[in-house]
């Protein structure tokens, strides 16, 4: 499915993402939002709810999935995710969440959504017993419960980045955050194609502009065709010189400090990009990452298989995996 224009409205057949805390309580290697590298930052309610209120006007998602950063660390997450059903942009409100805060959640919490994605990482697990009043919860309020088990990363950026145009164009038009999961992303009053395009130029140096990717939301009479051409358009963004769309190289899940967070990435594109991966992409869109698995036993058994290479020594190659993406 592609995007139509219904009743003036520009429509997605998925959903559409507001990030509302940039910072985490966790440093996953080479997270996709670059949170490990952002101090504590939260969104005013009052800026999402103008934002989404005004987007509402011109575009339709099946869901709105709110998340970070990690979400539950927003103290007023709550009057946002009311801000979010208010504006009648998506019949769905979803949280993601690592879910190390879950079991905290107040009951006007699950009253306000629809669907909780939790990312799970190794080490830390929610204890079952904590596990168990999270689905109590869910069940009480008719919320959706969604695990995903993550073994593995695939690298999201170069700090040097590439000059390579073809390379460029491949991975962003194989790109799955883009055109596959399409995460586009509300921001401070502007439209984002991902938000690898919102993050990347506010970390980076070299005096990028950090709205150089995004449309601004108005109410004016002609935008709802700007953001279907925007939405079609394909070409790469100019974060998409740094950014490794869904073609980085795997690696381990593992948490990194702040301080060492960007030191995997100092390599050029294309020493950071798995190409085979990155063919299997042309040929299948919408091919398995390796990152995540939706089944426990199965990711134990990754996690068993990675601990068992890793005693045995560095391979040479790329491994190459394939499966779903989360946070």
């Amino acid at each position: 499915m592609t995007y139509r224009v219904e009743n003036g409205k520009v429509v997605t057949p998925e959903g559409c993402e507001l990030n509302v805390a940039h910072h985490c309580n966790l440093g996953c290697a080479s997270c996709s939002h670059l949170s490990p590298v952002f101090t504590r930052s939260f969104v005013a309610p009052e800026t999402a709810a103008r934002d989404l209120d005004l987007l509402a006007k011109s575009f339709r998602a099946r869901f709105v999935k709110v998340l970070g950063g990690e979400p539950l660390l927003h103290r007023e997450l709550v009057t946002i995710l009311g801000s979010v059903r208010a504006s009648g942009i998506a019949p769905r409100v979803v949280v993601c969440t690592n879910g190390v805060l879950l079991p905290r959640m107040r009951e006007d919490f699950w009253a306000a959504v629809d669907e909780v994605e939790i990312s799970v990482y190794p080490g830390r697990e929610i204890p079952e017993e904590k596990m168990a009043r999270i689905r109590d919860h869910a069940a009480d309020h008719g919320v959706t419960l969604t695990l995903l088990h993550y073994s593995h990363f695939r690298y999201s950026y170069s700090e040097s980045g590439t000059r390579d145009d073809r390379l460029v164009r491949r991975i962003f038009s194989t790109c799955q955050i883009a055109h596959v999961w399409r995460c586009h992303t509300v921001f401070e009053g502007h439209f984002f194609k991902c938000p690898q395009s919102v993050f990347l130029p506010r970390v980076l140096q070299g005096g990028a502009d950090p709205w150089e990717d995004a449309l601004e939301i108005t109410d004016a009479p002609g935008f709802p065709d700007r953001l279907l051409a925007y939405l079609r358009s394909p070409e790469p963004l100019a974060a998409c010189r740094n950014c490794l769309g869904s073609a980085g190289r795997l690696m381990p899940h593992e948490q990194r400090t702040r301080r060492d967070f960007r030191l995997p990435q100092q390599h050029p594109t294309e020493d950071l990009t798995d190409r085979v991966f990155l063919d299997l992409l042309d040929r299948t869109p919408d091919a398995d990452d390796g990152c995540a698995v939706d089944s426990a036993e199965e990711w134990r058994s990754r996690l068993h298989e990675t601990a068992g290479a890793a005693a045995a020594g560095p391979a040479s190659g790329t491994t190459t995996h394939h499966t779903p993406k989360g946070t």
